[in-house]
């Protein structure tokens, strides 16, 4: 199968990119690893009669990697994060209670819901000892895939994200959109990054490099059973806060399948997924004659200034037969039955804007056009019912990562060099002193409010690389001056 990539080289996004261990690439090992475990799923709360209610508690929690202990923050004492799993059309109960030391939310990445009232309102805090409802019913026409929940405090993101607040949610029917996945084992993989200090606490400047713990699900180097020419579905999210995956499997097939919870237009057979912070993948993965294999994490650097990530095994691939199960079939083929995506209309484009992203390495900001994040300022107002281009540009030495809240949108071009198109994302890499053209249709009624865009690096949006726009009703107009909870103004952010 011929790989289509929706973006440019690694080497032209700027990710730089050491060489495979090919010795390691060759054959199987079998050394073995002791203290590794079976790959498992966190605790999973299913929607029943069209409505899903959960309790989900932050506290500060003691976590353990192999032999070493770190001072983590949990949803439900699960790093790996409690999964959520919903139809279209279902409603969300969501009781949120924050029993950490700092104030803290939830957002709910990716999906096309109200950002308002008790919805997807980031800019909602709670404080310590408070509680929160949220609720919101999933449109019967949302796309399904893999989603994620987080909290999204600003100036405190990257240590709450990396302290392990946050969790998978899936939206059904994917399976339902690639009919060839129904059959198929589903593993749900969440990558995530912790970096300590040497006492094991979250470090006061993270900056993820060399000493960064990365685990599957809250596991260090888990085990994942496959039988000889078995495909499974590896539907795999990036819930890092800073961190880029690129994850390469000795003596597996890999086929992507979608992105972003969006199926691809064209599947793409690769040896490799690259996988950057708050990406969703899926993945066919086909296991080949029986041994050890390894799931590697191989290095990465994101640039001059950027982080660099050592090689490591994320996962020991244990392919053997089981006579308890049947020998699997072959894969039949790949056919997409998700409604057609289509690319977002260009025949009239309502505004064209420029988003530049830049940063000052001598004071550690980060900005947007010029200017650091700021509650209470909306720096777009977009009449609802607009379809606009946006330009955003990288004028730093290190790679950044776009991401808008409530709107998918269609990559148009990198670099200047158009990009054909295989799907709506909701997060995109910009290169190092490159540009990415994006298209966005701003006519969902569901979305009207206020709501961010940033770079999904939480370091950098800590430090000011975030903006708030406004979708508003034209018979309205937009709302008045951003007033800011109590909670904002007067509790304790993470010390």
């Amino acid at each position: 199968m011929t790989i289509q990539r929706i973006a440019l080289p690694l080497m032209a996004l700027g990710l730089l990119c050491g060489a495979k261990d090919t010795a390691r690439a060759q054959a199987p090992t079998n050394a073995a690893h002791s203290l590794s475990q079976p790959l498992r799923t966190p605790t999973v709360y299913r929607s029943s009669n069209g409505v899903l209610a959960v309790t989900i508690v932050a506290a500060p929690t003691r976590v353990a990697f192999g032999g070493q202990l770190i001072d983590g923050a949990t949803y439900n004492g699960e790093y790996g994060g409690p999964v959520l799993r919903l139809h279209p059309g279902d409603t969300l109960r969501m009781h949120f209670i924050n029993h950490l030391p700092q104030i803290t939310n939830v957002h709910f990445h990716g999906l096309s819901v109200t950002p308002q009232g008790h919805g997807d309102d980031s800019m909602h805090m709670i404080a310590p000892g408070e509680s929160w409802d949220y609720v919101f019913t999933i449109p019967k026409d949302h796309a399904p895939g893999v989603y994620w929940y987080h909290t999204h405090g600003h100036d405190f993101a990257e240590r709450q994200v990396m302290g392990g607040l946050s969790g998978t949610l899936v939206i059904e029917g994917f399976q339902d959109e690639v009919p060839v996945t129904r059959a198929l084992t589903e593993r749900l993989m969440a990558l995530k990054e912790f970096s300590p200090n040497g006492s094991g606490h979250l470090n006061h400047v993270p900056k993820p490099s060399h000493g960064t713990i990365k685990t599957i699900n809250g596991q260090l180097d888990p085990q994942i059973a496959m039988q000889p020419g078995e495909t499974q579905l590896w539907r795999i999210s990036g819930q890092t806060a800073d961190g880029y995956f690129r994850l390469h499997a000795t003596g597996l097939k890999l086929v992507v399948l979608g992105r972003d919870a969006r199926p691809l237009v064209t599947p793409e057979a690769t040896d490799e997924v690259l996988i950057g912070p708050s990406e969703r993948v899926d993945v066919l993965a086909t296991a080949g004659a029986a041994g050890r294999y390894s799931l590697m994490q191989e290095r990465t650097d994101t640039g001059p200034l950027g982080d660099m990530s050592p090689a490591q095994e994320m996962a020991s691939v244990l392919v053997a037969s089981d006579s308890s199960r049947p020998a699997p079939a072959p894969l039949g083929p790949i056919v997409v039955n998700a409604p057609k995506q289509l690319p977002v209309p260009a025949g009239h484009i309502d505004a064209r804007r420029l988003v530049v992203f830049s940063e000052d390495p001598t004071t550690g900001l980060f900005f947007i056009n010029h200017q650091t994040f700021d509650p209470k300022r909306t720096d777009i107002k977009v009449p609802l019912g607009s379809i606009e281009e946006w330009t955003v540009r990288n004028a730093s030495q290190e790679l950044h990562v776009f991401h808008i809240h409530q709107v998918a949108f269609q990559v148009v071009s990198i670099n200047g060099k158009a990009v054909p198109f295989v799907g709506l994302r909701d997060t995109i890499d910009v290169p190092i002193h490159g540009e990415v053209k994006i298209r966005m249709a701003f006519t969902d009624p569901r979305i009207v409010g206020r709501f961010m865009f940033h770079c999904h690096i939480l370091e950098h949006e800590d430090k000011g690389m975030m903006a708030t726009m406004e979708v508003y009703d034209p018979k309205t107009g937009p709302m008045g001056d951003m007033k800011m909870s109590a909670a904002m103004v007067d509790a304790p952010h993470a010390g």
